[in-house]
């Protein structure tokens, strides 16, 4: 039961942030837990909400995007929750966690990814293309090699071995992590509170965002798109995001749920959560030399 439920979580969720690759093709021996981040710390209820434009967006919240984009780099730790839900309503969750960091401009991240059960992994993502390799438990490369990893279709040797249909999409946006997503706020938005994320106090808020509108402006693909559209039923993502007082993105909460059908088959549920720090950190993110990506 187990593995099937690994597979169905994998086939409903796995583009929606590479969990797919980052969970299942992981080959490094197990490690143990990764220490969690702090939880926020609440300072108390804000006493009078943000500005909005005409929009009835929040400006703070509505400009973030082009605020943090502009700092070019960060650093990042993120949990991801993967969970299979039954028709009784059990849930059967995979998590992963990791640090890296994340150069929005030339959209490249690198980062290392801890599976709970399924060992460690170093991660690169270069543009569309997603290099993953192994580590062990004292800390070295489980192999010499990087593979290329093509979510839903396999893993190949290079990028010009992969035709653009086996690729899931998105798989480009991921290496802003999802920010751009915030392009599209959208009304309404609540603001929740005052809450300091790694001693920096910020605004918690919890809205909707367009993915279309985000789409339109050029922040994430029109492929990334369809494919939450089909997961979600709707263009609309449930989101969170902690601004700082200079703008900045500090963090941001996606939960994607799929959408209700008749189907008794169970329904996936997936809490992404990133934070980012020491923004406008010097970073040269490539892809792994050819010799060292392992051959097909």
């Amino acid at each position: 039961m187990a593995r099937i439920a690994v597979r169905d979580v994998q086939l409903a969720a796995g583009s929606i942030f590479l969990l797919a690759a980052s969970l299942l093709l992981s080959t490094a021996a197990c490690s143990s837990d990764p220490a969690k981040p702090p939880s926020p710390v609440v300072i108390g209820p804000t006493q009078a909400a943000s500005p909005a434009r005409s929009s009835g967006v929040p400006a703070p919240l509505e400009s973030s995007y082009d605020t943090t984009i502009a700092r070019k780099t960060a650093r990042i730790r993120f949990t991801y929750a993967a969970a299979l839900v039954s028709v009784s309503g059990r849930k059967q969750t995979i998590s992963t966690t990791g640090t890296g960091t994340v150069d929005f401009v030339h959209s490249t991240s690198e980062s290392v990814r801890n599976v709970d059960g399924g060992g460690r992994s170093e991660v690169r993502i270069v543009g569309p293309d997603f290099y993953q390799r192994g580590i062990t438990a004292g800390g070295a490369p489980g192999s010499p090699r990087w593979t290329r990893v093509v979510p839903g279709g396999g893993a190949t040797a290079s990028s010009s071995t992969a035709s653009a249909s086996t690729v899931q999409p998105g798989v480009g946006d991921d290496a802003a992590l999802r920010l751009g997503f915030l392009s599209g706020a959208s009304a309404p938005v609540t603001t929740v509170g005052e809450e300091a994320i790694d001693g920096i106090q910020t605004t918690h808020y919890k809205l909707s965002v367009n993915l279309e509108t985000a789409s339109q402006r050029g922040n994430i693909s029109t492929a990334t798109v369809e494919y939450y559209k089909s997961i979600l039923g709707s263009a609309l993502q449930p989101t969170e995001a902690w601004i700082d007082a200079d703008g900045l993105i500090r963090q941001l909460r996606i939960t994607v749920t799929s959408a209700e059908s008749d189907s008794p088959a169970p329904h996936t549920e997936i809490t992404r959560t990133v934070t980012y720090s020491d923004f406008g950190i010097p970073l040269n993110v490539t892809a792994p030399p050819p010799n060292e990506i392992a051959p097909g």
